[in-house]
């Protein structure tokens, strides 16, 4: 699918509002901008848009009454606790830095979600950190079997693919993974259990893989 064009203008604004906060970590959603805090998704740029992560009570706020814009990447595809940033906020510099500072201070109040199996979660049974797809948790014989067979044969293959695009490459290669395969290479990645991500990403997770296989390979 296509996902509608970025806007210079609002990637430039967020990369202001969101630079100089050592909380942030810098990744992409749907090939957008996007700020993480302690592993969990804080604020993103969606087209012409800035989406934030926040409460029923702070989005209610956020429209001063008015009804909330859920943010919804594809109809009928909510992801929850996002809200798309009104026109009259976004254009009020201050206002907007205010919401932001808003929406990481409280996403920054979460448990973080630490990126342990690369360095903790992954050691082998020598105690050596895990260099290589086999060391990692869930990852099965017939699971290390595929992703070998689409070039995904080390840790540092899956983190420069993602988790989307190793499962997108498991695909191109003939393989037939399941689901689960997708949340355990993101639970690899991120530190966080397989169920968690199947429960709390899976919408993000699905539209990316969407826009992923929608594109040639290679």
């Amino acid at each position: 699918m296509t996902w509608p064009e970025l806007s210079a203008h609002t990637v430039a604004l967020f990369d202001t509002l969101v630079a100089r906060d050592p909380r942030v970590e810098r990744r992409t959603l749907f090939g957008c901008p996007a700020a993480f805090v302690g592993g969990h998704l804080a604020a993103c740029v969606f087209g012409d848009r800035i989406v934030l992560k926040l409460g029923d009570a702070d989005a209610a706020a956020l429209y001063d009454g008015g009804e909330p814009c859920a943010f919804e990447p594809m109809p009928g595809r909510r992801m929850r606790e996002l809200f798309v940033v009104p026109p009259q906020v976004a254009a009020d510099r201050q206002t907007l830095e205010d919401w932001m500072q808003r929406t990481l201070t409280r996403v920054a109040a979460r448990p973080p979600r630490e990126p342990r199996t690369a360095r903790r979660a992954g050691r082998s049974a020598g105690g050596r950190a895990a260099t290589g797809v086999p060391d990692l948790p869930n990852i099965g014989p017939r699971s290390r079997e595929m992703l070998a067979g689409a070039g995904v044969a080390s840790l540092e293959d899956l983190r420069r693919l993602g988790s989307v695009g190793a499962f997108a490459a498991v695909r191109r290669a003939g393989g037939r993974p399941s689901l689960n395969l997708l949340w355990a290479l993101e639970g690899a990645l991120t530190g966080a259990r397989w169920q968690d991500v199947a429960r709390e990403h899976r919408t993000s997770l699905l539209l990316a893989l969407d826009a992923e296989l929608g594109r040639p390979a290679g």
